[in-house]
């Protein structure tokens, strides 16, 4: 099979804008906000609600190696799919458990995340579909990758079931490490740059909370 180009995308007309693939790419934010919506509930998995982890780890599989406007389509698709789904979900798993209590979906914060979605998902796009490559490019966007997802679990090292956080985290990570890491050599880069990267991260992963909040306090 063919494999599409930047210039194979601009030069040759796509009379169905949104393909299989792309199509895909929403279906997997259906399942990863679903999970998120049933962990939000959940004993022993709701730290991974709180978290990116399933989001970070959602963006890379619709993104790594596909043309860089391709992967910034699938990757919006995919969060907005995701936040909408994770939302009504949550109302959804709501209603199965308290059955009889009135539950209502914050529309406002809803539209925030999509939001955020949208904005998120066009930096990922253009920035993560160089995942898989085995130049300077490639190894900063998987180390970037690694580097985020390490920092999203400094934010969340105060609330309580950390272990199953870290243990998420450590599974992401490798599947980022598959996706991303062609050679030793390349593996020990990464893991050098990751660490410069995570500050940077860490501000990424926070920025939407800080956001929220600050929304809130200006609503009241």
């Amino acid at each position: 099979m063919p494999v599409e180009t930047e210039d194979d995308a601009a030069q040759t007309p796509r009379p169905n804008y949104f393909r299989t693939s792309d199509l895909g790419a929403i279906l997997a934010g259906v399942t990863s906000g679903a999970a998120g919506a049933y962990a939000y509930y959940s004993d022993m998995l709701r730290p991974l609600a709180h978290s990116f982890t399933i989001w970070i780890v959602l963006v890379v599989a619709v993104t790594a190696g596909a043309p860089r406007r391709r992967a910034a389509i699938r990757a919006v698709g995919a969060l907005i799919a995701a936040v909408l789904a994770f939302y009504w979900g949550k109302a959804l798993v709501y209603g199965i458990k308290y059955a009889g209590m009135p539950y209502q979906v914050d529309v406002a914060t809803t539209v925030l995340w999509c939001a955020l979605a949208v904005a998120g998902g066009l930096l990922a796009g253009f920035l993560l579909s160089a995942i898989g490559r085995t130049d300077t490019r490639g190894t900063v966007a998987t180390a970037a990758v690694v580097g985020l997802l390490a920092a999203d679990v400094v934010r969340q090292s105060g609330r309580s079931g950390i272990g199953v956080l870290l243990l998420a985290t450590v599974v992401a990570i490798g599947f980022v490490g598959y996706r991303g890491i062609r050679s030793v050599r390349q593996g020990i880069q990464v893991a050098a740059c990751a660490i410069p990267l995570g500050g940077l991260g860490f501000m990424v992963v926070s920025a939407p909370d800080i956001i929220e909040e600050v929304l809130i306090r200006l609503e009241h």
